[in-house]
């Protein structure tokens, strides 16, 4: 059976099963379908003269006819098939019938396919033995009907594919033919149900035992992705068969190791740059000495140096401060960040949108917000801003008239203290962090964002957060 390579590890589950239960049911309808017919017994002419001359039995004579001498039940008038196996000793199928007697207004039709000859000589030996005229017999014998003519010639076998038919003195027909087993007979029937029935109570036991199965993997998959969003997200519970408990306790393990990875490379760069406020303090006192120019040269170097030390402590500090999630609506925060924007005479605006109920940190996500609105502002004079949902996630879109990012550079810039502007000017460059801290905070909050030149002109963001539930 060929599976997708993508499929998920309960629906292969689930598939297997079904497949394997399928295959076992399939074997046995072909073993059920592939039984050959129950014949039935033999029996004898003199017999089917003594049942179409006397009163019918309900549900047909015993094989072989009934000795009225052997004490083994009522006589073969009374006898009733379906109460139990006949005298004699001999078992049945449920309600199998070895032929059955009718009567009839009018004379039995001939089958499809007849045996004339047999159907001819059998009719006259019929009609010695009740003592009629062969006018008042009818005898017809398929073509695919079997006899044994062992013993007198004069009382054959036959086994099934016969009709016998006697007119009584009232005008009507008395008609005794052999039943041949079809399909589905009555065992067969019995053994359908039984597969239906087995196959409708393993398909939720199959369900039930798939999901168990995957459930200790799903844990697993959702513990991983809360890794990549929340670096001090709590250890994954133990829970599951002994491999998926060995692969939890080394994922755990893992993760304490990250994290412990993490915090010590924020801690020293955090202390670096920290310590470095120190000796660019004492050169700050000395350049009381140099000559104009050099010295507002100086001095502007030394507080750009200040501004990306501080900028860097901010970004380490926001890194190693966990998230404060709480229930919050984006769109609010948005407009709000769009209001004091345009307080202050920016061309900010926001375009529609519906309340976007979100779980998030309202601080992180306020500075989001403001750093792309401020680079949007920065290269392109204005910035609209729209939210949406969009396929389980919150879409917000953040449009501006500058000259864009070239493609090749669009991955770059989230890049720590990357500028686009060769000129390393602050205010026109920036200190090379403002991406950088916006796309941490996206992450953080299990995101994405995108970057994209719009054909008009211009760059769009495009940060995707998920909702609530995803």
């Amino acid at each position: 059976m060929s599976l997708k390579p993508n499929m998920n590890i309960f629906w292969r589950t689930l598939l297997l099963t079904v497949a394997a239960l399928c295959v076992a049911e399939a074997i046995g309808l072909a073993l059920l379908v592939s039984r050959p017919p129950m014949h039935n017994a033999p029996v004898r002419l003199s017999e089917i003269a003594r049942q179409l001359s006397g009163p019918p039995m309900r549900g047909g004579p015993p094989p072989g006819g009934f000795d009225p001498g052997m004490d083994r039940g009522p006589p073969p008038d009374a006898f009733d098939m379906s109460r139990g196996p006949p005298p004699g000793g001999q078992r049945r199928e449920p309600g199998r019938r070895e032929w059955q007697m009718s009567d009839s207004q009018s004379p039995p039709v001939a089958p499809a396919r007849v045996n004339l000859e047999a159907s001819e000589r059998l009719r006259g030996i019929l009609a010695q033995r009740l003592g009629v005229d062969r006018e008042r017999v009818r005898v017809f014998v398929s073509a695919d009907s079997t006899m044994n003519e062992r013993g007198a010639l004069d009382d054959p076998q036959l086994r099934e594919g016969f009709v016998a038919a006697w007119q009584t003195d009232s005008g009507s027909w008395r008609v005794m033919a052999s039943v041949v087993e079809g399909f589905p007979n009555a065992f067969q029937r019995q053994a359908l149900w039984l597969f239906a029935i087995g196959l409708v109570i393993m398909l939720p036991v199959s369900w039930l035992f798939a999901r168990a199965l995957s459930a200790p993997l799903r844990r697993f998959s959702a513990g991983a992705k809360r890794l990549g969003t929340d670096p001090h997200a709590p250890a994954l519970e133990r829970g599951g068969p002994a491999e998926m408990l060995d692969a939890i306790d080394s994922f755990n393990t893992m993760q304490g190791r990250l994290t412990r990875l993490l915090q010590e490379r924020s801690h020293m760069i955090g202390a670096i740059a920290h310590d470095l406020r120190t000796p660019l303090m004492r050169l700050a006192f000395r350049l009381d000495g140099l000559e104009q120019p050099l010295k507002d040269k100086v001095e502007a170097d030394i507080n750009e140096m200040k501004l990306m030390i501080s900028a860097a402590l901010d970004f380490l500090r926001d890194q190693a401060t966990g998230l404060t999630r709480e229930r919050l609506d984006l769109r609010l925060l948005v407009e709000s960040v769009v209001d004091d924007q345009s307080d202050v005479g920016h061309d900010v605006t926001l375009v529609g949108g519906d309340p976007l109920p979100l779980d998030g940190d309202p601080v992180s996500l306020r500075r989001m917000v403001v750093n792309l609105v401020d680079n949007a502002l920065k290269y392109g004079a204005r910035a609209r801003l729209r939210v949406r949902a969009a396929g389980g996630f919150c879409a917000l879109e953040i449009d501006d008239d500058g000259p864009g990012i070239p493609d090749s550079l669009q991955q770059r810039v989230f890049e720590p203290f990357f500028r686009t502007e060769a000129s390393r000017n602050r205010d026109t460059g920036g200190i090379g962090l403002g991406l950088t801290t916006v796309r941490a905070i996206v992450l953080d909050h299990g995101g994405s964002i995108e970057l994209q030149n719009r054909k008009e002109g211009g760059l769009r963001v495009i940060v995707s957060l998920p909702l609530p539930g995803q």
